[in-house]
This record gives structure tokens, C-alpha cells and sequence, in this order.
């Protein structure tokens, strides 16, 4: 079978049985170097896109994506959230909501949690909630049923079992000498959903009007909840829907005085948690690929002591009429070998790597009992594949490799036959 000159003795030269041992070593720890660099930047990649991925789907399915607050109840809601979702294409949901501050009575004990008043029907088209659900009814917290659904972390913390009562304290404005009165209701555990301990430990969810009834809106809604198609233009959609609605409601019904409107966004919330996430991706992203940079190095010292090795050889080849282009070629093709072997048995290592994380990760965490996701919005680390990451990876080290050859083939190609066959 026909083979190019280059190609037929750059890999002879590459996997000659004569070949120098230190050189053979020199070559494999370069192979190994790229294997590890290229793997280690594809698993980290891949966990790093994973919390992103988390961070959007879990994270920003549970709290408000954006969010537009009315300065008094809103009776009307329905009507304001058809606007907003009519004057952007990128808000796909809209849902009232009631927000407040408390404490949970729990048995005896005293729990923080921020209390989210909710109307289910129209909640389940901006929030992951129902979908969240592991015990109970999410449809339950009808208006006035003193229903409540808690996270799995707190159900599980105080013992509490469907059907328990639970105790919800209020602080409200009064002229006593403290400036606040605390105001005590009692609901039914009717629910209990979980998505990561952080939400799990915070969030609590009773009917909307409930809570408009407890933090006196008189059956209102404070806001309305926007769902978003893209959720990193969350704040051009919340400055949007707050002036789409300021512009078009100048009077509250009822009243005379001006309904105003201000604009909230997931990146006033959590935006830090994603910003630390693209920065770690890129700090990461580049101490790795000092891995690579290092394979490279060696590979240009494997070749660099190839060459010198393989003199009297080039100068034979010379001599009998191949050009100094087709020697360049050889040496190229032998570090290219070397090169392309680290990166596709480094990938394949990767991406095996990868996709086995999220099980192994669970597994060692569960069996040990070791708490390491705890504080995070995941219970195991979360991997997501991106072509165009693998294809960033594998084309910039291509690059490398192929330029870390260039220096030894063209000294090879300047080599002179009748002094090398002369010292010979």
C-alpha cells in the first residue's frame, strides 16, 4: 500500500525498536502530558458548564428570573401580567406573588424562612415548584385553606410529616415601644418539595391570598413574577416590563394616588454565584493549559534529540535526493504523531471521565456520608458536555502540537549531508 515518503518515515522514526530509551521516555511522558492536560480541561469544562447549567435550570427555576413590585396591592394582576408578557417576546410567563419575612414554629423551635404567597395554576408556568414536588399536593394551597408545602430540608431536620401543624410568625409595624408587633398564624403542612438545601432551608410557600392576609395587601398581589426565555437579558426584561407597565397604568383602582413600579432581577440576587462561575471557568481554563504548553515543550525537546540522533540518517536521506522540504515533513509527522496520540486518547479519557462523575460523585458522597454538596444548589457535580468547548480544546492543542514542531524539522531540513557524513 502506497504511503508518503514523510509520513512512512516519520512514524519508523517514532516506532523504531533501536530508538534511544531516554528519547522513548522523553516521548511518552510528552504523550502523557498532553493525555492528562486535555482530559483535565475537558472534565473541568464540562462540571464547570454543569453549574452553570444547574445554576439556570434549578437555581433560577425556584427564585424570581425578574420580577416587577407594585408601591400598593395590586387587584388588577391579571391584566398587568398579560401586558407585560404582550410588550416583550422574551418573558414566555407571568405569576402574581405575595413576599414576606418570618419565622417557622416548629415543635418548639424557631425556624427563618421567607414566605412566598402563590396562586398554583398561574406559579407553575414560572417556577420549577410542582415539578419539585416529593410529597403531598402542590394544587392545595387554595385561598384560605392555611395550607403551607416546606423543603425536604426542614420536614426532615424537625421530623415534621404531612398533615403537622406549623406556626408562622409576622412581625408587623404597631406604635408599641419595640416599633413591631409579632403576629402568630397557624398552617397545615400540606406539601413538601426539594431542589438543593439552600432553597430547601428558606423557601416556604402558602395561597396568595393568605399571605396577602397576613401582611395586610387586603387580597392584592406586591408583584408580578416573570418567566424568561433567555434569562441572561433578565435585566433588560425587568426594566422593560417595569416601564411597559409605569406607562400604562397611571392610577391605582380605587385610589388616588399613582401606582408606581420598580424592577428586580436574578443578578441582583444570585448574579455573584454565576460571575464567580465564569471566572473560576476561565482562571481554570488557563492554569490547565500550562499542562498542555509543558507536553508541547517536551515534545519539541523529543524531537530536537531525534534530530540530533538522526543525522547520519537525514544525511543519507539527503544524498540520494530528498529535498530538505520532505525531511522538515518527517520530523513534523513524528511529533504530530506523538501529539494527536495524547489528544485523542486524552479525550476519550475525558469525556468518559465526565459522564462517570455524576454517579461516582453521589456515590462517595452518600456511602461516606461526607456533606460535600450541602452548601451548594446540587447534590452530586453536575457535568454538561459542550461541543464547542470540545472543539475550543482539541483545535487549540492541535495548534500547539503542530507549531511545536516546526523548530526541530527546520533544523532538521538545515542540516548538511557532507559535513555530517564527513565527522561520521
Amino acid at each position: 500500500m502506497y504511503r508518503p515518503l514523510p509520513l512512512f518515515i516519520g512514524l519508523r522514526f517514532t516506532r523504531s525498536k533501536n530508538a534511544n530509551k531516554f528519547l522513548s521516555f522523553i516521548s511518552l511522558v510528552s504523550m502523557t502530558g498532553l493525555i492528562l492536560g486535555v482530559a483535565a480541561l475537558i472534565v473541568v469544562m464540562s462540571v464547570l458548564n454543569g453549574f452553570e447549567d444547574a445554576l439556570s435550570k434549578r437555581i433560577l427555576g425556584m427564585v424570581p428570573q425578574a420580577s416587577i413590585y407594585a408601591s400598593q396591592p395590586l387587584e388588577d394582576w391579571a391584566g398587568i401580567a398579560s401586558m407585560v408578557e404582550e410588550n416583550d417576546p422574551n418573558v414566555i410567563g407571568t405569576a402574581p406573588f405575595v413576599q414576606a419575612r418570618g419565622m417557622l414554629s416548629l415543635g418548639g423551635e424557631v425556624n427563618s424562612t421567607i414566605i412566598n404567597g402563590i396562586e398554583p395554576s398561574s406559579h407553575a408556568n414560572v417556577s420549577i415548584l410542582k415539578e419539585s414536588m416529593v410529597a403531598g399536593d402542590f394544587d392545595s394551597l387554595d385561598a384560605g385553606s392555611k395550607h403551607i408545602i416546606l423543603g425536604e430540608y426542614v420536614v426532615e431536620k424537625y421530623g415534621l410529616k404531612i398533615g403537622d401543624k406549623i406556626g408562622i410568625i409576622i412581625s408587623s409595624p404597631s406604635r408599641s415601644t419595640t416599633g413591631v408587633t409579632p403576629t402568630f398564624h397557624s398552617y397545615t403542612l400540606t406539601g413538601v418539595f426539594h431542589v438543593s438545601q439552600e432553597i430547601d432551608k428558606w423557601m416556604s410557600y402558602i395561597a396568595m391570598d393568605d399571605a396577602s392576609d397576613i401582611v395586610n395587601l387586603d387580597h392584592g398581589a406586591a408583584g408580578i413574577r416573570l418567566r424568561l426565555k433567555d434569562v441572561f437579558l433578565s435585566k433588560e426584561a425587568a426594566k422593560s416590563a417595569q416601564a411597559a407597565v409605569s406607562n400604562t397604568v397611571p392610577l391605582h383602582q380605587n385610589l388616588s394616588t399613582k401606582l408606581t413600579f420598580t424592577s428586580n432581577d436574578w443578578t441582583q440576587s444570585h448574579g455573584s454565584l454565576y460571575s464567580s462561575i465564569r471566572m473560576q471557568k476561565t482562571i481554570m481554563s488557563l492554569l490547565l493549559f500550562l499542562i498542555i504548553l509543558v507536553a508541547a515543550f517536551n515534545i519539541i525537546s523529543t524531537l530536537v534529540m531525534s534530530v540530533v540522533e538522526k543525522r547520519s540518517d537525514i544525511a543519507i536521506l539527503r544524498t540520494f535526493g530528498v529535498s530538505s522540504k520532505l525531511v522538515s515533513r518527517i520530523f513534523i509527522v513524528q511529533g504530530m504523531f506523538i501529539g494527536m496520540s495524547g489528544i485523542l486518547i486524552g479525550t476519550v479519557f475525558g469525556v468518559l471521565l465526565s459522564l462517570s462523575l455524576p454517579s461516582v460523585s453521589w456515590w462517595v458522597n452518600t456511602t461516606f456520608n461526607l456533606g460535600l454538596f450541602d452548601n451548594y444548589f446540587v447534590e452530586a457535580l453536575p457535568i454538561k458536555l459542550e461541543g464547542v468547548d470540545l472543539f475550543f480544546i482539541l483545535s487549540s492543542t492541535f495548534v500547539v502540537v503542530l507549531l511545536s514542531t516546526i523548530y526541530p524539522a527546520y533544523s532538521a531540513a538545515n542540516i548538511e549531508p557532507v559535513k555530517i557524513l564527513n565527522s561520521e
